[in-house]
């Protein structure tokens, strides 16, 4: 049972929703944007999320979390509403962790509006922890994002480890 709360946690630290620089930033999106750029803008951000998780770097990680107490990020059913009790689960999460490795299966971008997408995605997690047990597991999400200030920001997330069967 520990081993399936530590998969918790690493779910909850890579997905509170999940860079390569604090600073990046794109274009601001013209009302015409095309979706398939917004697609792609909305998928680079992710994928350097989760670079960021992967490198167990919860400061990087958290610079495309919007920064505002009204964030809302689900957890296998717990609920966490502010931007800081997400970021202090993230980092309880990374203790003990020597090695993440999260992955997104096809993930899906929806084009809500030029400032705002959802990107649904399921996925697996491999972790390692210090003392040198592997954990092992798939992951559902949905994260909507948001383009403020220059930059897309992940504004709410859910994630959920499937039951097993």
């Amino acid at each position: 049972m520990q081993t399936h709360s530590h998969l918790i946690r690493i779910l909850a630290l890579t997905a509170v929703s999940l860079a390569a620089a604090a600073g990046f930033a794109q274009p601001k999106p013209e009302p015409a944007a095309s979706e398939e750029a917004i697609k792609k803008a909305v998928l680079e951000t992710n994928a350097k999320m989760t670079q960021a998780a992967n490198s167990l770097d919860v400061d990087a990680f958290f610079t495309y979390i919007v920064d505002t107490d009204k964030c809302v990020i689900v957890q296998n059913g717990t609920v966490f509403k502010t931007r800081q009790e997400a970021m202090q689960a993230v980092k309880r999460g990374f203790m003990g962790l020597a090695k993440v490795d999260r992955r997104f299966d096809n993930p899906q971008v929806t084009v809500i509006s030029p400032e705002v997408a959802l990107l649904a995605s399921e996925g697996t997690v491999s972790a390692t922890l210090t003392d040198g047990h592997t954990l092992d597991a798939r992951f559902a999400v949905s994260l909507i994002f948001v383009y403020r200030d220059g930059q897309w920001k992940v504004l709410h997330g859910h994630y959920s480890t499937p039951a097993r069967m």
